[in-house]
């Protein structure tokens, strides 16, 4: 902690010096959705409990404790308002509440389809959505101003996963997915991105949790992975039933990737570079009941970070201005992933290092030295400007 006070305290003295926004306090909303599916405990067919209820909020609000020497250096006092919606109509009716109270940044920790929507319903209102948790790629091809993007992206997490097998050498590949849109999105993003590194994807599966007799092929780990020659298992199955079967239960003795074995996400809570322990240990000691800090929490963190960084160093209370710094060449964040991160200038997304984890240690970080870029490396993960159906302004 008093590292941390230390690091801070020369950005502060300049802000000081140099003049920031005058006294005022900020309301940045966070809006997430009631009985969200995503986040509940997952529990196992008898009642035994794998993986503990998130709750991203709490990210959120150590971003904004975090930054507070910084705020507090400036005479800005910056608060969440913590709301939650029943559905996509009260979150866009929410939303443009908040515009019309003055606040001019709001966290949505909401699913995809309902962030599309509300995306859609605030795209005239003077207020920046800042989508932290939702990692579809078509809200990135909304191609919306006030819409931008502190989440991985589907392209981004799939990235990391072929630059990793391009990287070990692991060219052949068995694609399983289910049954769930979701699982779909997930799988054809993998494909998109394994094609591009020429990867040999060998068969794409679909599996089943059903147990009738008559999709035995479909719901047979053995069956299921059996027939071909592959090099490792890449699987789509966003409900997490089917996966947390097949480690060492696939017809060759290969490594799975994907929702289970090796997984990728914007965050572990056993990377140990970069400042990234005191991290987690700050968290630890917010979140209820100590959990540990996953990706979406993370998400969340560098969300309200970004959002007190560009009030505080923008050295305005325009709206607008504050808004042109984040999006701007000047901005840049530190997630404690050893790099400086932005937002990318053609579709909001923010510039982020992933990391590639098992369930106890981080075994790889993307992107890998290998795959270069003639602007950024960090575009090697996701959607390239050249790729993207946005244009920057």
């Amino acid at each position: 902690m008093i590292r941390r006070f230390l690091g801070l305290l020369p950005l502060a003295a300049s802000l000081l010096l140099c003049g920031g926004a005058s006294a005022a306090d900020v309301k940045v909303g966070y809006l997430g959705l009631k009985d969200d599916l995503r986040y509940h405990p997952e529990v196992a067919y008898t009642r035994i409990e794998i993986s503990p209820a998130l709750n991203p909020v709490e990210g959120a609000r150590l971003g904004l404790e975090d930054l507070k020497i910084v705020t507090d250096a400036v005479d800005i006092a910056v608060t969440l308002d913590e709301q939650q919606a029943t559905d996509a109509a009260d979150a866009s009716a929410k939303v443009a509440a908040m515009a019309a109270a003055g606040e001019r940044f709001v966290i949505l920790d909401l699913p995809g389809d309902i962030v599309s929507q509300v995306a859609t319903a605030a795209a005239a209102l003077p207020i920046t959505l800042v989508n932290a948790t939702a990692s579809q790629d078509a809200l990135r091809d909304l191609c919306q101003p006030n819409l931008i993007h502190t989440g991985a992206s589907d392209r981004m997490i799939a990235d990391t996963y072929t630059q990793f097998l391009r990287h070990r050498n692991w060219t052949k590949v068995l694609i399983l997915v289910g049954k769930e849109p979701r699982d779909k999105e997930i799988a054809d993003a993998f494909e998109a991105s394994a094609k591009r590194l020429r990867l040999d994807i060998r068969d794409r599966r679909e599996f089943t949790t059903s147990t009738d007799p008559a999709n035995r092929e479909a719901n047979n780990t053995m069956l299921v992975t059996g027939g071909t020659d592959y090099d490792v298992v890449f699987i789509a199955d966003s409900l997490s039933e089917y996966a947390r079967y097949l480690n060492y239960a696939t017809q060759l003795p290969r490594p799975v990737i994907g929702t289970t074995g090796l997984t990728a996400s914007e965050w572990h809570w056993s990377w140990d570079r970069d400042g990234a322990t005191q991290v987690t240990l700050r968290f630890q000691r917010l979140a209820h009941g100590g959990r540990v800090m996953s990706g979406s929490d993370w998400s969340t963190w560098i969300a309200a970070k970004s959002i007190a960084t560009a009030y505080a160093k923008a050295r305005s209370d325009d709206p607008q201005k504050i808004y042109d710094y984040m999006r701007g060449n000047r901005f840049n964040i530190d997630g404690s992933k050893g790099y400086r991160m932005n937002f990318r200038p053609w579709d909001g997304q923010l510039r982020m290092p992933t990391v590639l984890a098992t369930s106890n240690a981080v075994t790889e970080a993307a992107p890998f030295p290998e795959f270069l870029h003639q602007t950024n490396e960090l575009d090697t993960l996701g959607v390239d400007e050249p790729e993207s159906k946005c244009k920057a302004p």
